[in-house]
């Protein structure tokens, strides 16, 4: 009977419940219309209901992110990720000149086929989402592999406009029973499965981590736990540097003048990783760069481009398999005629980025630049915790000194004949302490 009604908890049978329930109450999920954006807690689901419904231009982030519980003003920066909540697809079918209908179909026949797992929600009006929501949340230490299941599904599904640019964690994707203002159609939403996922279930649909180009599995091949916690670090290092670039393309407006083939040969490398073939990296790649440009390099064909990214693929499916014959670890050899990942110093050399660009990143900055940064975040966390910055220390301080000095001045107004030792009974300081004020009042 418990565990009857522990299934029945478990079932989804409102859109809402993909976003919050008992257990994903943590941290705050962001609305927006890309004018002004808001964020609501657990408890706002009427609210955000209420704010969204018939309305156009509604979006709302797909994961919850720190806030005011958490010391800090909400905002929707991968760095303040809270919960993992959902893994979502954004299929744009009309660029490959399909209905919905269509798609639906194909959908359904993926999923009877197990190509691709059941979505938990299909929202349709001008395109098509797909919702697969995880069961309990997932910890923001897990987006390195909800991105990657994000690309492996991508992938599955480009031949009906899967959108490869849509995989971030902090992206938001309309607000069901909204209004999609590009055709006035109605977001409308559709529980197709009514039981959550687990990260390890979804990641069942993907290529093993532990390989590199697709092929079949052997029989009896077992990872241990020690070379999967080895691979994982590999995805959460390439997770890390792909969000770094994507930063520096952003910091920069895509101007990457001088530089724009070491970045399109690094960027492709790293989601190389992510994805099983050459013609799913080019086009994941192709809209990464979609505003990247360069005012010295001559124009790139696109016959150079794919060149460069097809080279950066083979690359890096050389070295992954290099990386597991060593028992998953890198080793650094010269003239073995493997291209492993670049060094952080390296990168920063060969992409010139700036002391103020470096501050910006996860990753990509200098051991100088990390210890400042590490300070930062231990003061943050200090303040969190209840702890005064130096300037509220000092503040406070001075205060406190001001008040010492009033009483005594007081003191000595009211008793011109007391002795030093008295004036330092009756202020409760020490007698060295005494004289250090009596300095300043005289």
């Amino acid at each position: 009977m418990v565990a009857l009604l522990e299934e029945v908890q478990k079932t989804l049978n409102d859109w809402t419940e993909l976003w919050f329930n008992d257990n994903k109450r943590t941290g705050y999920v962001a609305l927006t219309d890309f004018k002004k954006q808001l964020f609501y807690g657990a408890n706002d689901v009427k609210r955000i209901i209420d704010i969204t419904q018939g309305r156009e231009r509604q979006y709302i982030s797909i994961n919850s992110f720190k806030g005011w519980n958490d010391g800090i003003s909400p905002n929707r920066e991968t760095a303040n990720l809270k919960q993992i909540r959902n893994i979502a697809i954004d299929i744009d079918q009309y660029e490959k000149g399909l209905t919905i209908d269509e798609v639906i179909d194909e959908l359904q026949v993926m999923v009877l086929e197990n190509v691709i797992p059941e979505p938990n929600l299909v929202l349709t009006s001008r395109g098509v989402q797909l919702f697969y929501t995880l069961e309990n949340g997932a910890s923001p230490s897990m987006a390195w592999l909800a991105t990657y299941i994000t690309s492996q599904f991508i992938a599955k599904l480009e031949h009906i406009g899967a959108d490869y640019n849509a995989k971030d964690v902090s992206r938001v994707m309309r607000v069901p029973n909204s209004i999609n203002e590009r055709n006035g159609a109605t977001v409308k939403p559709s529980i197709w499965n009514s039981t959550p996922y687990t990260l390890d279930e979804l990641q069942s649909y993907c290529r093993p981590l532990t390989q590199g180009k697709t092929r079949k599995r052997k029989k009896n091949k077992v990872v241990s736990i020690g070379d999967y916690e080895r691979v994982s670090l590999i995805y959460k290092i390439n997770y890390s540097r792909i969000q770094d670039l994507n930063k520096l393309i952003q910091l920069r407006n895509g101007n990457f003048t001088g530089m724009r083939n070491k970045l399109l040969y690094m960027y492709a490398y790293h989601e190389a990783l992510l994805f099983n073939t050459k013609k799913d990296t080019v086009t994941s790649v192709e809209e990464a760069f979609k505003d990247v440009y360069s005012t010295k390099d001559k124009p790139m064909s696109k016959r150079e481009f794919e060149r460069t990214v097809r080279s950066a693929y083979d690359d890096a499916q050389a070295f992954f398999e290099h990386f597991k014959a060593n028992g998953y670890q890198i080793i650094y050899k010269a003239n073995d005629g493997i291209k492993k990942p670049y060094k952080t110093s390296n990168v920063i050399e060969m992409l010139g980025i700036a002391e103020r660009e470096q501050l910006e990143m996860n990753t990509l900055h200098s051991p100088e630049i990390k210890r400042q940064k590490d300070i930062k975040r231990l003061e943050r966390n200090r303040r969190q915790q209840g702890m005064r910055t130096m300037d509220e220390y000092n503040n406070d301080r001075k205060q406190k000194q001001q008040s010492k000095l009033d009483e005594l001045q007081q003191l000595l107004e009211d008793n011109p004949t007391a002795t030093r030792k008295e004036l330092a009974e009756l202020l409760g300081v020490s007698t060295r302490q005494l004289y250090r004020l009596l300095k300043s009042v005289t």
